[in-house]
């Protein structure tokens, strides 16, 4: 499975607020310090734990963003997982204007990611092999 080459600013942090949803898993990624937190603790289902970028990991939103100006401002969340490129939103000269505009309102982040997911999924996607894969549970 490959993608495009992805589009430059301002897609590439519009994507990245879509961490605002999910977990990663130490096991899975090798990435996460804890193997679960508060928030990740109860699941949902038979898939719990892991560290989730927010609290309300299910919740799509612009709450990643608040995290990470929070993060950026001294006041940061230990049970929240920042890397590197999500800190950088908040550093670079290029995405941070983004990066505050998103955390400041909801409604500006929507309407940009609309925008920046039509676009990469108008793109569309090749798949190695062509037919595919198939994964049996």
């Amino acid at each position: 499975f490959s993608l495009p080459p992805p589009p430059p600013p301002p897609h590439t942090h519009q994507r990245s607020g879509g961490h605002t949803l999910g977990r990663a898993f130490k096991h899975r990624s090798g990435i996460p310090k804890l193997p679960q937190t508060s928030y990740t603790e109860k699941g949902p289902g038979e898939t719990k734990g892991g560290m989730s970028w927010t609290r309300e990991w299910l919740k799509f939103d612009n709450s990643y963003f608040r995290e990470l100006k929070d993060a950026k401002e001294g006041r940061a969340d230990p049970e929240l997982l920042r890397m590197p490129t999500d800190l950088v939103l908040f550093t670079d000269k290029k995405f941070k204007k983004f990066a505050k505009k998103y955390a400041k309102s909801q409604a500006a982040f929507f309407e940009d990611y609309a925008v920046a997911h039509a676009k990469l999924s108008e793109l569309g996607a090749t798949f190695e092999p062509p037919q595919g894969i198939e994964i049996k549970w």
